[in-house]
């Protein structure tokens, strides 16, 4: 099942805008040939919603989503930027072929010809959900389309933060996202010194243990800072502060002492 487009009859301003972006994000990254901003959680719905696109973008998205595989879902699962320098002969995905793509949607079979390289790179949208931009590209993908995205990828924030939402709430909900992200990059810089482990290795714990002790993600890792410095997070100049509760502040010192605590050694390794 394809994913919903967005309507932008219902958000005028947002929908040129982020337009605009992709004009902008086409101008910069040499070789694209499809682009796609998807949103990804419960405020557009259950599934996701294509909110602007250029090119064949959209149509991989869809074949992504439907089961199979890509950069785009493994990006959603993992929390972290995905590049593929081929995509139709990545083995990451061996069901996201050419043919696959040409028996879907064989009037393109031109199109998807030209596709090489594929990106795609989320950003924090709520504690369930994500924005995603991804990229396709007639030549292999790289760190710097990695890194231009990713700068995009804030900018799509922004446009989001000052015009999707319908009311003064909805706004300041989305500030308060938006200002977590500097503490959930903090406390996953230090579930990594801790356990000496890669970024989304981090932030799988992060999400594990949010999801264990029941708890918002961006709440655990404010108190986790706190918890860890003994002292208050820095809170930035907009928004809503985040203040964890005792419940969120008990998670966080229980999470902490786990992942200090040094492995238990199985009675079979202790025999001699």
């Amino acid at each position: 099942m394809p994913a919903p487009l967005f309507q932008p009859r219902k958000h005028p301003a947002l929908f040129a805008l982020l337009h605009r972006i992709l004009d902008r994000v086409r101008a910069d990254i040499p070789g694209a040939i499809g682009l796609t901003i998807t949103v990804h959680g419960v405020r557009y719905g259950t599934g996701p919603v294509v909110v602007a696109a250029w090119g064949g973008g959209s149509d991989i998205v869809s074949a992504e989503l439907s089961g199979f595989g890509g950069p785009l879902p493994d990006a959603l699962r993992h929390e972290v930027p995905v590049l593929s320098l081929d995509l139709w002969t990545d083995e990451r995905w061996p069901e996201l072929t050419l043919e696959s793509m040409a028996a879907r949607n064989p009037q393109d079979r031109e199109a998807w010809e030209q596709v090489r390289g594929a990106v795609s790179v989320p950003g924090l949208w709520q504690d369930d959900g994500n924005i995603v931009i991804s990229c396709l590209l007639d030549q292999p993908a790289t760190a710097t389309t990695v890194a231009t995205l990713i700068n995009y990828e804030r900018l799509v924030n922004a446009a989001f933060v000052t015009t999707a939402a319908e009311d003064a709430a909805g706004i300041e909900d989305m500030l308060t996202v938006l200002q977590s992200r500097g503490a959930i990059e903090q406390s996953k810089g230090a579930i990594m010194g801790c356990l000496g482990c890669d970024a989304e290795q981090a932030w799988s714990v992060l999400r594990r243990a949010s999801q264990d002790f029941n708890v918002k993600v961006r709440a655990l890792a404010v108190a986790l800072l706190e918890h860890i410095s003994g002292a208050p997070a820095e809170q930035p100049a907009f928004g809503t502060p985040i203040i964890p509760d005792q419940e969120t502040r008990h998670a966080a010192e229980m999470m902490w002492a786990a992942l200090r605590s040094p492995p238990r050694r199985s009675h079979a390794s202790t025999r001699r």
